[in-house]
C-alpha cells in the first residue's frame, strides 16, 4: 500500500498547484481581492489535516483489513492536504518575496520552523512505538493535532499574495508550455536526481548499521539516533551563516555548495569503501549533511527566478511540478533500494514471535546469515552510486542557465527593479495626496518588515558600462532610505 501510495500522491502536486493557480474554487467564500490565491487552500486544507492526525493514531478497528483501507484512505487524503498547504505556502512565498535576498533569508525560518515540526513528529511516533497503549495514542493524537493547527498562524501572510488568476482554459496548453521550456526541463531533471541522492542514505543507513558493521538491535538504534541529532544540529545550526553569506554574494551562492557537494563526493568513496570504521561512519554522515546543508538555498532562489521568468501566474503548477518529480524520484529510489536488498540475496528472518535468550539468538543468525553480496550491495549504494548522482547534479547545477553574469538573470532583475520602481512611485502618489483610507504605507508592518528586511533588496541591478562598453550585472542590493525602512 505505501509503495503505490508513493507512486500516485506526487501526482497530486502539480494538480493542486494548477487548481490554485487558476483561483476558482474557493472564490465565492475567499474573494481574491481580499484573500488572493493562496491563503484559502492552507486554511481550509489545515483545518482538514488536524482531525487526519487524530484518525491516524485511533483507527475505527485493529482488524487487518480494518487498518490497511483506514491507512490507505489517512495517506491519500493526508497527502492531498499537505500538498495543497505546501504548494500554498511556496508559491505565495516567490510571490510576496521577490528578491533573492528575501527569499534566501525566509529559508532560514523554513529550516528552523521544518526541523521543529520534524522533532514533534517524530517524538510523537516514537512514543507510540515505545509504548503503543491507547492513552499514548491519544496523547500523540493530540499533539499531533495542535501541531498541524499552529500552521493557521501563516494565513495573514499568504493573504498579501493577491496576483491576479490564471486563465481557467489554460491547463492542459500551460502544463504543456511549461515543460517545453528549456530552463524548466533543466530544473525538472536536477530536482529528480536531487530526490534520488536525498534518498539513498536515509533509506539504507539502518540497514547500512546491522549488515556491514553488524550492529545489534540496541546500538545500532542508539547510533541512528545520535546521526539524526547531529544532522539535525548541523543544519539548524549552519542555516544561518549561510543566509548571511548568501544574500550579499549571489556567486557565493551558487559555487560554495558546488565546492562542498564535489568535495564530499570525491571523498565518499575513500571513506567508505576503503576503512570500515563505524565511527568514521557517523562522522561522514555528519559531514555528508553540511556539504548537502546550503544547496537548498540555491534551490529556493532558482526555483524563484524560473517562477519570475517563465512563470507568469503560474507558480502553483511550476512548483508543483517541481515537486512531483522529486517525490517520483524519492518514491523510485526508495522502492529500488530496498527491493535490491531482496535482490542481493537478503535472507529476512521474523524473530517477533521469540522471547528471552531464543530471541537475541535469532537477531544474531538474522545478521550473520547473509550473504557477502548484501554488503557489497550497500556498499555500491552508499559509497558509489549516491556520489555519482551527486557529481551529475553539481554539473548541471554548474551548467543552469540562470547564473551570475547571466543575461537571464539580468533581465529578470531588471524588470524586478521596474517593478519595486512601480510601487514605490505608487505608494508615493497616495502619501501625497493625503489618501485617508488604510494604504500600504499606513498597514501593520509587513511580512518583509517583521523579518527586518530591506524591501528593496534586488538580486542584482543593471548597471551602465563605460562608453563603448556593454552594461553588465551588478549582484548587491542597494540600500532603502532609513526613513522608508521604517
Amino acid at each position: 500500500i505505501l509503495l503505490a501510495c508513493s507512486f500516485i500522491s506526487p501526482l497530486m502536486d502539480s494538480l493542486v498547484g494548477n487548481l490554485q493557480d487558476r483561483g476558482s474554487l474557493f472564490r465565492r467564500c475567499f474573494p481574491l481581492a481580499v484573500w488572493g490565491r493562496r491563503a484559502p487552500w492552507l486554511l481550509t486544507h489545515t483545518l482538514f489535516l488536524a482531525p487526519l492526525m487524530w484518525a491516524f493514531f485511533i483507527p475505527p478497528s485493529y482488524e487487518r483489513e480494518v487498518l490497511h483501507g483506514w491507512f490507505l484512505a489517512i495517506w491519500l487524503i493526508g497527502y492531498w492536504c499537505i500538498a495543497a498547504s505546501t504548494n500554498a505556502f511556496e508559491a505565495a512565498r516567490v510571490e510576496i518575496y521577490p528578491f533573492k535576498e528575501e527569499r534566501v533569508k525566509v529559508e532560514v525560518y523554513c529550516k528552523l520552523t521544518c526541523g521543529a515540526g520534524a522533532g514533534v513528529g517524530a517524538g510523537a511516533s516514537f512514543m507510540c512505538l515505545t509504548s503503543p497503549h491507547k492513552p499514548v495514542f491519544v496523547l500523540a493524537s493530540l499533539i499531533g493535532f495542535f501541531a498541524v493547527l499552529s500552521s493557521l498562524a501563516a494565513v495573514d501572510v499568504l493573504r498579501e499574495a493577491r496576483r491576479p488568476a490564471a486563465e481557467n482554459q489554460y491547463g492542459r496548453q500551460g502544463f504543456r508550455s511549461t515543460l517545453q521550456n528549456p530552463i524548466v526541463l533543466r530544473m525538472l531533471v536536477l530536482r529528480a536526481l536531487q530526490g534520488i541522492y536525498e534518498t539513498i542514505m536515509p533509506a539504507l543507513q539502518l540497514y547500512y548499521f546491522t549488515f556491514v558493521f553488524a550492529l545489534p538491535k540496541q546500538k545500532r538504534l542508539i547510533l541512528f539516533v545520535i546521526s539524526a541529532a547531529l544532522i539535525a544540529l548541523v543544519e539548524l545550526g549552519s542555516a544561518p551563516t549561510w543566509a548571511r553569506l548568501f544574500s550579499r554574494s549571489t556567486k557565493l551562492m551558487l559555487y560554495v555548495p558546488l565546492v562542498m557537494r564535489l568535495v564530499e563526493a570525491c571523498a565518499a568513496p575513500l571513506l567508505l569503501l576503503i576503512v570500515q570504521d563505524i565511527k568514521l561512519f557517523v562522522v561522514y554522515v555528519v559531514v555528508w549533511r553540511l556539504c548537502n546543508s546550503s544547496y537548498s538555498f540555491w534551490r529556493i532562489a532558482a526555483c524563484g527566478w524560473i517562477c519570475d521568468h517563465a512563470g507568469g501566474e503560474r507558480e502553483g503548477l511550476l512548483l508543483g511540478v517541481f515537486t512531483m518529480v522529486n517525490n517520483l524520484g524519492r518514491a523510485v529510489t526508495s522502492a529500488v533500494a530496498v527491493l535490491g536488498l531482496g535482490w542481493a540475496g537478503l535472507v529476512t528472518n521474523n524473530c517477533l514471535g521469540s522471547e528471552g535468550s531464543e530471541h537475541v539468538q535469532c537477531e544474531r543468525e538474522k545478521i550473520y546469515m547473509q550473504p557477502e553480496s548484501v554488503q557489497v550491495y550497500l556498499k555500491t549504494m552508499v559509497g558509489v552510486v549516491a556520489p555519482l548522482v551527486e557529481l551529475a547534479i553539481c554539473g548541471l547545477t554548474y551548467e543552469f542557465p540562470i547564473k551570475p553574469g547571466s543575461q537571464v538573470l539580468a533581465e529578470i532583475c531588471k524588470k524586478q527593479a521596474e517593478v519595486h520602481a512601480a510601487r514605490q512611485h505608487d505608494e508615493a502618489q497616495v502619501e501625497v495626496l493625503g489618501c485617508q483610507t488604510v494604504s500600504a504605507a499606513q498597514k501593520a508592518p509587513s511580512p518583509k518588515q517583521n523579518l527586518g528586511m530591506n524591501n528593496a533588496a534586488l538580486i542584482g541591478r543593471v548597471v551602465s558600462a563605460e562608453p563603448g562598453g556593454e552594461p553588465g550585472v551588478e549582484f548587491c542590493a542597494p540600500a532603502v532610505p532609513a526613513e522608508r525602512s521604517q
